[in-house]
């Protein structure tokens, strides 16, 4: 007989793999992610056939989070610097509310399991994000700016933004509004002709 699936343990393993893949990188084995979920090493594979499908599954969920925090339906709708804007406050927000699922996330990117399908799917969650980005750009970035590199660059920053906070969460705001400052100005300098659209986000 089929073991009956319990949602809540589900999402114990899945908690317990971020806070795990956060701390010590996506080696870490199934049998510490049960370990720190409560449950039995083979109740890990009832939820998840793989160690793959279970990496899947949390940077699916960690991605979803991410997306849903940008909350693009609340963008001010201006094309340029206030779009921006809010999109860098609500990332800054998230990671810096949310340090593990940042860590976890930017483990998770840069491992074996960020796979095609995976891909597809940020491709998907991201999609108004990109265009908001681009619109941008065209409208104010520096000639040759791609969305590629604002992004890198943004993603840059706040990293540093994160770090910061974190030494100082009393200047949390100080921080994030500094970031977005040194962003725009290094960004934009004028309308450009075109931007280059081919990013998913970082």
């Amino acid at each position: 007989m089929a073991r009956p699936i319990s949602e809540e343990k589900r999402k114990a393993i899945l908690a317990a793999a971020e806070k795990l893949v956060a701390e010590t990188g996506t080696g870490v084995s199934t049998a510490r992610i049960a370990k720190a979920a409560g449950v039995a090493e083979g109740t890990v594979f009832v939820y998840f056939e793989t160690k793959a499908a279970l990496m899947a599954a949390l940077l699916s969920e960690l991605e979803q989070q991410l997306a849903a925090a940008f909350k693009v339906d609340a963008m001010p709708g201006d094309g340029g610097r206030e779009d921006i804007r809010h999109a860098w406050e609500r990332m800054i927000a998230f990671g810096a509310t949310h340090s593990a699922k940042w860590r976890a996330i930017k483990r998770l990117k840069a491992s074996e399991f960020l796979t095609d399908a995976g891909r597809q799917q940020m491709d998907a969650l991201f999609g108004d994000v990109h265009t908001a980005l681009a619109k941008a750009l065209r409208n104010h970035a520096h000639k040759g700016v791609t969305v590629d590199y604002a992004a890198l660059v943004l993603n840059a920053l706040a990293e540093v933004t994160f770090e910061c906070i974190a030494a100082e969460p009393s200047r949390e705001r100080h921080y994030t509004e500094l970031g977005f400052e040194l962003f725009w100005n290094g960004i934009a300098a004028g309308k450009t002709d075109q931007a280059e659209v081919s990013m998913r986000p970082a």
